[in-house]
């Protein structure tokens, strides 16, 4: 709430300056500075007389502070009020008293919307607590517990530097309006305020609470407190006739908000956010308080469980500040919202399910709006209207990850007070307007992920203040402003993914190293996937930005050159990926990367050995390393506990599996293809199976049989080992896969929805992100790479081709009843196919190719109707092939190479059969060569195993013809963004 010069606590009914007044303010523990600012607060009265007051109040703080080396200081210009106070020492929990002073005042500031929301006024001249209250209050505490350990609580920042246990001073002896967080009518003694907030209380609300016993309370303030699991009680309709300001955010409550929330008609301030989205408003209780709180200036319901639209006409004329950040609204926006003459903070942010354009400013109002985010909203859509422009009082602009679509309007400059823009992750596109360089307050500047074409506009450089510039993965062209990089305020730039051209040479001396040495606040540089040219000295570089933290220069153009020198490189340095670099040794710099994070540099022309030093990089902070695709031959000794994910594929290292490997208990990420490894996969391995997802040593050298690991899979969702010399029985073999009994639904594969592949080798880096964390799977196309991004939603495929398996087919097999693609190819496969693999009834293709099978073609094969790929071929099959809807459809190259066969469509007749003739055809393994991924279920999470190639005979099947057109198409993914 505002204190206002019409506030009856500064008033005192007439008699300002004959109150006596005390003051108390809470220092927190483990507060250094307390700086607390006030913008924009046209409501905070400006008579000289409470400016006066108010330093005199700063005046007994300091004296009550007994600390002589503490600094105090008022301001109170152009309408922001500033109170800086630095002590030196201070008890956590003590109250600083004064006389002649009566305001107790709490602050908050942030840069959203800084205001007062605490303040109280009590009288000490004969009149004090209600007995009645004072016992309600004291079972109120002693119902409640107590902890001392703040850090189980999730007090938000900007109520303090720490935590208070508020009600450890409440006793008896002690008249109960001078108790912390309590405060009384001066003229009653009834309480009338209750701000335990940050409070490190602990427990549940529950209805028969004392707490509802305070007839008059007009505020109640238990914010980030841990009352987890307690549902909001109905008895807080008690409080209809008194309460105007209620915060229970970030308490832990859950279930339903009752329905007599409603009827707190007098609130002017409303936060209900939670920590739980299962704290759920019904529709009716929510437009109910819409209806009935009309006063309200303050609406905050961040992640409680709307699921429900908002009236087509908000009739809350007094709002200030609406915040449904996260609450499945759903709908359209209404049609006023753009024209509440008090608005000034508006977040419906996280709401999918909105399906609405943005609603148009009245060109006639000027709106006080400071503050608005509708990112996270698949369904807004539209385009941003020319009216955004009058919008002029607008600091924060998030409209990302939206449908928005056409052109940035020329008046988004007209936005002078504009220190937040976010447009990325949209469908906007055309050039950047040149306005965007007249917002002379920017700071933060996002327009990643859009369409955005033609060169950057050379009104950029005036953006002086500005601190993050993002305009990666565009289309944006030509040649960068010089002027660029003499933007010293810059601390994150980030121009990856775009068609950038021009020469950029970094190297001992010159004309560019000297504009670069003006970045001095830059923290991190993206100029990653861009076509300049020029050679850079990353030890020149790396010594001259010295704050720098984040490099980024995969597959820029650029050719990274390393002199080895003993240079300066900053310790704390996180981020370095340097992928088609032509880098050809393993740089120096490195070595003194202690906190090294992700490593990036595949892709370049790295020879020989990698240095034994290179193995302590980053010690346990290395989370992401790949160093494919290079010239490779052998490995030191890791020292990477904390490693999650490793890329050494298609390098020419040799020897057995690196046991250090083993050690590595947090790898979720393993990928040894393509190399020269040989021996045995060591029991070892399974060490890593608790937390490893995929796993990737095809095409080695590899020999024996498979490490019986697979009870003790924890997260394993892909298992590569196609190319090598494995052997051992199927059916032993699919008894450990036993966990593949049951599948997954669909929705579950959804999560790959975002997955981006290599299309050729040194183009782009193979990286899918899932939850934040990166793998790669290359699928191969006669000889190219696809892109798999939808195909896993609906398909699970197993592909043991290519080994040395033998034995029977097991039955086994039939327990993944939602397989798609089936491919046993290429082993030593012998006996009958099995009559149950008919019970496959989603099953789009099935090799069982190049074996040693025997026997009939069970007729239950030819009852599977989903069956559009076939290959049967070189075996010892016998007997009349089957008729069904889809076997009459298989040409004769699909049962080729087994003599005894007979019927269509093969030329040869069986006797007494009348099967017409068909031509052969005369290759009998045409169609394509895939490299695939099975994905299954297996402990409680998906399982992805792949053994081979999977060999297809002619014909389109569904699950082709929903990825064949992605081929060449080309995929890029930024890490750590």
């Amino acid at each position: 709430m505002i204190v206002s010069a019409s506030n009856p606590l500064l008033t005192g009914s007439g008699q300002f300056s004959s109150i006596k007044y005390y003051a108390t303010f809470y220092l927190r523990r483990h507060l250094a500075t307390i700086n607390t600012c006030f913008r924009n607060i046209l409501s905070f009265p400006k008579d000289p007389k409470v400016l006066q007051y108010m330093t005199t109040y700063v005046e007994h703080l300091k004296q009550a502070s007994k600390t002589s080396s503490s600094r105090l200081r008022l301001d109170y210009i152009r309408g922001n009020l500033e109170l800086k106070i630095r002590p030196s020492e201070t008890k956590h929990g003590h109250k600083m008293r004064t006389k002649g002073f009566d305001l107790g005042v709490r602050f908050k500031c942030d840069e959203s919307q800084p205001h007062i929301f605490g303040y109280g006024g009590r009288n000490h001249g004969g009149l004090t607590c209600s007995a009645t209250q004072r016992h309600a209050l004291l079972l109120f505490k002693f119902s409640i517990n107590h902890s001392y350990d703040g850090h189980d609580f999730p007090c938000h920042a900007d109520l303090g530097s720490g935590y208070y246990p508020i009600m450890m001073q409440w006793r008896t002896s002690i008249d109960c309006c001078n108790w912390d967080g309590v405060t009384c009518n001066h003229l009653t003694g009834d309480v009338i305020s209750l701000d335990l907030s940050c409070g490190m209380l602990q427990g549940t609300i529950h209805p028969n609470t004392t707490l509802f016993n305070l007839p008059h309370l007009e505020r109640l303030n238990l914010a980030f407190n841990d009352f987890t699991g307690s549902q909001l009680p109905p008895e807080i309709g008690r409080f209809s006739n008194s309460l105007t300001y209620f915060n229970i955010s970030q308490c832990g409550f859950m279930g339903q908000v009752p329905s007599d929330i409603s009827h707190l008609h007098k609130l002017v301030s409303l936060d209900l956010s939670s920590n739980y989205f299962d704290f759920r408003i019904q529709p009716h209780v929510f437009y109910n308080l819409l209806h009935n709180s009309t006063s309200l200036e303050e609406l905050l319901l961040h992640n409680v469980n709307i699921s429900s639209s908002l009236p087509t006409y908000l009739n809350l004329s007094s709002l200030k500040s609406l915040n449904l950040r996260s609450t499945s609204l759903q709908g359209k926006l209404p049609d006023n919202l753009f024209s509440l003459q008090h608005l000034e903070k508006l977040d419906l942010a996280f709401n999918n399910d909105l399906t609405s354009q943005l609603p148009k400013v009245n060109r006639s109002t000027s709106l006080p709006l400071k503050w608005l985010d509708l990112s996270f909203n698949i369904g807004l859509s539209g385009e941003i209207c020319y009216s955004i422009g009058h919008l002029k009082s607008l600091n924060h602009l998030d409209l990302s990850y939206t449908y928005l679509s056409g052109e940035v309007p020329y008046s988004i400059g007209h936005l002078k007070s504009l220190n937040y823009l976010d447009l990325s992750h949209t469908g906007l596109s055309g050039e950047i307007p040149y306005s965007t360089g007249h917002l002379k307050s920017l700071n933060t500047l996002l327009l990643s992920s859009c369409g955005f074409v033609g060169p950057l506009p050379k009104s950029i450089v005036n953006l002086m203040h500005i601190t993050t510039l993002d305009l990666s993965s565009n289309m944006l062209n030509g040649s960068l402003p010089s002027e660029l990089f003499t933007m010293n305020s810059l601390k994150e730039l980030s121009i990856g993914g775009n068609q950038f051209v021009g020469e950029i040479n970094v190297l001992d001396k010159g004309l560019t190293l000297q504009t670069f040495q003006q970045l001095v606040n830059l923290t991190q540089l993206d100029l990653s996937f861009n076509s300049f040219t020029g050679h850079w000295d990353l030890d020149t570089l790396l010594s001259s930005l010295k704050t720098l933290v984040e490099l980024r220069l995969s597959y820029s153009g650029l050719s990274v050159i390393t002199n080895n020198s003993n240079r300066y490189v900053n310790p704390d340095f996180l981020v370095l990926f340097m992928a088609s670099c032509k880098l050809t040794v393993f740089p120096e710099s490195l070595r003194a990367m202690k906190k090294l994070q992700y490593l990036d540099m595949s892709s370049n022309e790295i020879h020989g050995c990698i240095p034994d030093w290179a193995g302590e990089i980053g010690g346990d902070e290395l989370y992401f390393l790949n160093l494919s695709h290079n010239f490779i031959t052998g490995l030191p000794q890791f020292q990477w506990g904390g490693l999650s994910y490793l890329d050494l594929q298609s390098n020419v290292i040799q020897g057995s599996f690196p046991p250090s490997i083993c050690n590595m208990r947090n790898l979720w990420y393993l990928d040894m293809s393509n190399n020269s490894f040989t021996g045995v996969i060591p029991q070892c391995s399974r060490n890593i199976i608790l937390s490893i997802a995929l796993i990737d040593m095809g095409s080695n050298r590899f020999q024996g049989t498979i490490p019986n690991v697979y009870e003790h899979c924890g997260q394993l969702m892909g298992l590569i080992l196609n190319g090598n010399q494995l052997e051992g029985e199927g059916a032993e073999f699919f008894v450990q896969m036993s966990i593949l009994a049951s599948l997954l639904p669909r929705k579950y594969f959804q999560n790959f929805g975002a997955m981006k592949n290599v299309v050729k080798k040194n183009t782009k880096p193979d990286y899918l992100i899932v939850n934040g964390k990166f793998y790669s799977i290359i699928v191969t196309v006669k000889g190219l790479q696809l892109s798999f991004e939808k195909f896993f939603v609906d398909y699970t495929i197993v592909d043991l081709s290519h080994n040395k398996f033998d034995g029977e087919i097991p039955n086994e097999i039939v327990s993944l009843n939602s397989l798609k693609v089936l491919n046993l190819s290429h082993n030593n496969l012998n006996g009958r196919i099995p009559y149950t693999l008919g019970n496959l009834s989603e099953i789009e293709s099935l090799d069982l190719s190049w074996n040693q099978l025997t026997g009939e073609i069970p007729q239950s094969l030819a009852s599977i109707t989903t069956l559009e790929v076939l290959n049967l071929s070189r075996n010892h099959l016998v007997g009349r092939i089957p008729h069904g809807t889809q076997f009459n459809t298989f040409e004769g190259s699909s049962f080729g190479g087994n003599s005894a066969l007979c019927g269509f469509p093969l030329a040869k007749h069986c006797e007494h059969a009348s099967a017409p003739k068909l031509e052969v055809d005369g290759e009998e393994e045409s169609g394509f060569t895939w490299k695939v991924v099975m994905l299954g279920y297996g402990c409680g999470t998906l399982l992805g195993l792949v053994l081979g190639y999977l060999m297809l005979s002619t014909g389109r099947p569904k699950w082709f013809n929903a990825i064949a057109d992605m081929v060449h198409r080309k995929y890029m993914i930024y890490i750590g963004k």
